[in-house]
């Protein structure tokens, strides 16, 4: 499949999930409250952390492996279900004690345990997608989205209703993961076989260690914040500050989520070819400046709407951490593909070596203002994402010979004339509406449509050369950062 062919159905594939996916959120926050997303959050960060040794980097692995594929797919597939096995074994017995230990909430111990079922699911299945993925075959991979994002929401919704609280969110996580296994082993031609190649599994497991490696120290950026909530606040805040981190990581999943999957295959198969990697790296970092830093401020701005329009009076409160957030994921979306580009172009340690540095950083910083303040510790974690943009940027300016100067500058320019333009709107433009639903989606359209256009304006040079470079219309020698 083309590159073209395959962004496309990566695009809807993504799209049909990531735009469901909020839409079942939603509707779950206006049943649910606050402790019973809070509960399932204490769950499923340690769920997410067994993945990283079951999984092992396997995924990845495979999709980079460029000979012995077959061979390759079937020692991942072993590996997986042997860890799979042993993790859910491990994790069902100390349920109690994670419980008690970290979150202080029996009900934690119970969710905990019903959910090792869907490391035996994703065990069983993550060869399948990998492999599809690798041949970038995602068409099928879009029935497999589509066919699934629906199912959560069937079996949370009406469980929701009848009150079951955060067993409604419980019964949908698995009603999913069990549909999507069984679609992976239909539509994929694969199947395991009873071998195993020593040789083969030393070769990837080299890859997937580094890969493991950066999945461990990538579970603490984005659970160790709420893990600390949850050991000095409660189950409630817990709930509100993961829901604000999340419906925000939602928004950026659905702008961004498709380019990742079709990118990351694309790249590993240019990788011999350096000047077309740098151009390609160069051209999705400028875009994503471009693109990011004002989407994040118009949420930003709109944030007080979104709580009162949106998730109702139960989550008083929500905003600053959804403002907060806006703005955290959107900057931090400037590097969201730095870890693609260096798996892709065989250089999976550099993410790991990134994480590395900055992680104590993150945990300090987290640590030391948790003791003060709940909205204190968001402000701070908005200015530990700073330094750890900071680090990756710096590190794929060396990597991939950028021009660092020109990166710094441009996102200087874009958030000044985003900041502008949010100003001036606010100040000169918009009206005032009564309708509080009207005023979110009227003063969305207005900010989106002005920003929009002003920074395309600053900067129509600028994406007609990423335009040109990305389709090849352009020698490979171009620079663009």
């Amino acid at each position: 499949m083309s590159l073209t062919n395959a962004l496309k159905w990566s695009f809807l594939s993504e799209l049909a999930s990531k735009a469901v996916a909020p839409i079942v959120f939603i509707i779950l926050a206006r049943l649910l409250t606050p402790e019973d997303f809070g509960v399932m959050t204490a769950a499923l960060m340690v769920i997410g952390f067994s993945q990283i040794f079951w999984e092992a980097g396997m995924g990845k692995a495979l999709i980079q492996c460029q000979t012995d594929v077959d061979d390759a797919a079937n020692v991942a597939f072993w590996i997986n279900i042997g860890l799979g096995i042993i993790i859910a074994g491990l994790l069902f017995f100390a349920a109690e004690s994670i419980a008690q230990t970290f979150f202080h909430d029996n009900r934690v111990s119970d969710v905990i345990k019903v959910l090792t079922l869907q490391i035996f699911l994703g065990a069983a299945s993550s060869v399948h997608s990998a492999l599809l993925q690798k041949n970038m075959e995602f068409k099928k991979l879009f029935w497999v989205r589509f066919s699934t994002v629906t199912l959560p929401g069937v079996a949370s919704i009406p469980l929701a209703l009848n009150g079951m609280g955060y067993w409604a969110l419980v019964a949908g996580t698995l009603a999913g993961q069990s549909i999507q296994m069984i679609i992976l082993w239909q539509i994929s031609p694969w199947r395991p076989k009873l071998a195993f190649h020593i040789q083969i599994a030393k070769e990837i497991g080299k890859f997937g260690a580094w890969v493991g490696a950066s999945g461990l120290l990538a579970w603490f950026y984005i659970w160790a914040d709420s893990l600390i909530v949850s050991m000095y606040f409660s189950g409630h805040q817990l709930g509100i500050y993961r829901t604000g981190n999340q419906f925000a990581s939602m928004i950026f999943a659905i702008l961004l989520g498709p380019i990742i999957p079709v990118l990351y295959s694309h790249l590993s198969k240019i990788s011999i070819e350096k000047s077309s990697a740098q151009i390609s790296v160069a051209s999705t970092i400028n875009i994503l400046i471009l693109f990011t830093i004002p989407t994040s401020m118009i949420l930003f701005q709109i944030s007080p709407n979104i709580e009162t329009v949106i998730f109702g009076e139960k989550w008083n409160g929500l905003s600053f951490i959804l403002g907060a957030f806006f703005l955290i994921h959107g900057f931090s979306w400037i590097v969201g593909m730095n870890g693609e580009f260096f798996r892709a172009t065989g250089k999976p340690n550099h993410e790991t070596i990134a994480m590395l540095v900055t992680t104590p950083i993150y945990l300090t910083i987290y640590i030391y203002f948790i003791k003060t303040d709940l909205h204190d510790f968001i402000i701070a974690r908005f200015f530990a994402m700073t330094i750890g943009l900071s680090f990756q940027l710096y590190l794929a300016s060396r990597l991939f010979k950028l021009n660092l100067t020109r990166i710094i500058y441009l996102i200087a320019k874009t958030s000044i004339i985003a900041m502008l333009c949010i100003y001036l709107i606010k100040k000169y433009v918009l009206p005032t509406f009564n309708e509080a639903i009207f005023n979110l989606f009227s003063h969305a359209l207005i900010y989106i449509v002005i920003c929009a256009s002003t920074i395309f304006l600053f900067e129509k040079s600028n994406f007609i050369k990423i335009y040109s470079q990305l389709l090849g219309k352009q020698s490979q020698q171009s620079k663009i950062l």
